[in-house]
């Protein structure tokens, strides 16, 4: 996962040293520290190989490129010193042109899309003649070859729908499948499911783009562009349920910005046949009002939480 991206759910704790919290599925009730560097980090997993064999980091080196650009965004959207939402929206469309495909990258990058395609691979490649170096390399290829003949596809489908930047009172994790593709995270057709389902990218542990899929946005004008978004009470709930219902191996969330506190799993996610899982898969319907673009809400907010309120106290 990119580390750019875990470093707005991590605690500063000293010079150039974050922390997160990670909690793992099979034991979702221990969490522990690690470090931006430390969680889903695995060496050669974008490597291939090409039609002549030769080993090669190409993909690996495009998420790079994406990643350093899509920082400068990322910095744009979650850093203005007074305000939660930033004034700076909608984005420029070169900031939402570099938003679009890094997003797309994280769509298919994910070891539940490897899986994913694994799955649902009816012929496995013959590569018995391979040498031992290389051999792990080349089963990395039906994936990066998917990667590479979807993300541009993929990205001009997300840059041309309208994108939501919200502000969510309750506290929000991201995981491993950083960004969720409602009622559809494992549709064999990808593309028609980005372009047609609703789509959730938490950004830090208040913020988060929203896509609005087209039964969402309804007659609603007002969604059908860039707009502004406030997750109150049982919709904020909603976004970390998603969130975690397309987490693969882990969830990850801020140390202190626990959502467990106030939230606990109430389904068994989305199945993974891949692991002889066939519940049914849960569904989601949202519903929401659009926040006023001349409201903001104060930037303290995304790091304090209001006090609880008080028992009432009656007076005779």
């Amino acid at each position: 996962m990119p580390q750019m991206y875990l470093k707005h759910f991590a605690k500063h704790v000293a010079r150039r040293k974050y922390e997160l919290k990670v909690r793992r599925l099979d034991k979702i009730n221990e969490p522990f520290p690690v470090t931006p560097t430390g969680i889903a980090a695995e060496t050669g997993y974008y490597w291939g190989i090409s039609a002549e064999g030769v080993p090669h980091h190409a993909v690996e080196e495009l998420f790079t490129s994406l990643e350093g650009h899509t920082e400068t965004v990322l910095k744009v959207l979650l850093s203005d010193p007074d305000w939660a939402l930033t004034p700076h929206w909608p984005l420029r469309p070169d900031q939402r042109h570099v938003l679009a495909w890094w997003m797309a990258a994280q769509i298919l990058r994910t070891t539940r899309q490897r899986k994913r395609l694994t799955h649902l691979q009816t012929e496995a490649p013959d590569i018995t003649g391979l040498p031992q170096e290389v051999h792990t390399l080349a089963q990395n290829n039906p994936h990066l070859r998917y990667i590479v003949e979807n993300i541009v596809t993929l990205a001009l489908i997300l840059e041309a729908r309208p994108w939501a930047l919200g502000f969510s009172d309750m506290c929000l994790l991201t995981s491993d499948t950083p960004i969720a593709i409602w009622n559809r995270p494992d549709d064999e057709d990808q593309l028609r499911a980005a372009a047609l389902s609703d789509i959730l990218l938490p950004l830090d542990p208040h913020r988060f783009l929203f896509l609005p899929g087209p039964a969402t946005r309804g007659t609603d004008r007002r969604k059908h562009v860039d707009h502004l978004m406030h997750a109150e009470g049982a919709i904020g709930f909603a976004l970390v349920e998603v969130a975690y219902d397309v987490a693969d191996q882990f969830v990850i969330h801020h140390p202190e910005h626990d959502p467990w506190k106030h939230w606990k799993p109430n389904s068994p996610g989305q199945p993974k046949p891949w692991d002889g899982q066939t519940h049914s898969a849960p569904q989601y319907i949202l519903e929401y009002g659009v926040f006023p673009p001349s409201q903001n809400i104060e930037r303290r907010w995304t790091v304090e939480h209001p006090p609880p309120r008080s028992p009432a106290v009656s007076h005779p």
